[in-house]
């Protein structure tokens, strides 16, 4: 055979260099697909945004998190809000109830939706918990009384290992506090010919979402009912489902008690009250209530409206309170009549 002349070489050195461009484009570019096989696609599923999938699963991505490192793995759906849709009509679509929908999209009772509106459709009925710093998954199913096996088949969880920032279903939860519309009253006055008295007509004032998918708030919900300085002395166990937490600020034992959660103070007495001392107990909704006993001085009512943080009362030593504890707060919560253990709730 005769060697190959200088212009063969050079054709087939250009035609391997083709090759190599060929195939390094092919392994970047999408794969094609022919418009009619989308044509044949299910149009409802065409408001909706499908996202990686693994093991079965869609894999909610950072929007849903607002975390670009965390990842969220459920089996839920991103809807789009078309003309029409309502969220009485996607709960007869979807196996959830409207309140499920409204939970997990941080809506407001009452609040429309909107064409264009991206929500999230989780495949139970239940809520999404994102899980805080410190936080187990036998607490978080401690907190929602929920059988932590569930949560763990619900998630697809091999083991019992979360992160923070991790979000979690909790089939068949409910949220520990649910916010809810602010109602207030402004003076219209009526266009007579006679003088008369404004009177009060009722604005109902919706609490927009801070953002998409940000999750009804989960615990730790609760605010400390004391200073941040203040420590625990006495902790949840048998014969005290309660946790007792002292202040010595400055060197000065005691300080104020706050509101640990926006609500309405169901008691506020003072005397022995069954060793409770001076007492407070206020309702935040959802039958979740929280106590505090032991104060000097009470700054609220009975019926009084109190907002998170707000000071309800003075630390102090009234009612059965001896030896090492001396002044404290004894703070309980309750769900649902049931004594949980605070440290579940709190921040």
């Amino acid at each position: 055979m005769s060697p190959l002349s200088p212009t063969h070489l050079w054709l087939i050195k250009r035609i391997r260099i083709a090759c190599v461009i060929a195939f390094a484009a092919g392994a970047f570019l999408p794969p094609f697909i022919p418009k009619a096989a989308f044509a044949q696609q299910d149009p409802s599923l065409a408001t909706q945004k499908f996202l990686l999938v693994e093991e079965g699963f869609l894999k909610k991505t950072s929007p849903l998190t607002r975390q670009g490192d965390r990842r969220a793995y459920a089996k839920g759906t991103i809807l789009t809000v078309k003309d029409g849709d309502s969220l009485e009509r996607l709960s007869r679509w979807y196996p959830v109830s409207v309140e499920t929908i409204r939970w997990a999209n941080n809506l407001q009772e009452g609040q429309p939706i909107r064409p264009g509106d991206e929500l999230l459709i989780l495949p139970v009925d239940g809520v999404l918990h994102t899980v805080s710093r410190g936080q187990t998954l036998s607490r978080i199913a401690q907190l929602y009384d929920i059988p932590m096996i569930d949560i763990l088949n619900q998630n697809d969880l091999k083991s019992e290992f979360i992160m923070a920032g991790q979000q979690l279903i909790v089939p068949n939860g409910r949220p520990i506090i649910e916010k809810k519309v602010q109602v207030a009253t402004v003076d219209a006055e009526t266009p007579t010919d006679e003088p008369t008295k404004p009177t009060k007509k009722p604005v109902v004032v919706v609490v927009q979402p801070t953002a998409p998918f940000t999750p009804t708030p989960t615990p730790g919900v609760l605010q400390k009912p004391c200073a941040l300085t203040c420590y625990y002395t006495q902790h949840y166990r048998a014969g005290h489902y309660a946790v007792d937490m002292q202040d010595k600020s400055n060197g000065v034992l005691g300080g104020p008690i706050y509101a640990s959660e926006d609500g309405t103070v169901i008691r506020a007495a003072k005397g022995w009250n069954g060793g409770y001392g001076n007492v407070i107990e206020v309702d935040h909704g959802n039958g979740l209530v929280t106590l505090y006993g032991h104060n000097k001085e009470l700054y609220v009512k009975e019926g009084d409206r109190v907002q998170r943080g707000q000071k309800i009362a003075w630390m102090g030593n009234t009612g059965q309170v001896y030896g090492a504890t001396g002044i404290h707060v004894h703070f309980e919560v309750r769900v649902g009549g049931v004594k949980k253990n605070p440290v579940l709730y709190l921040e």
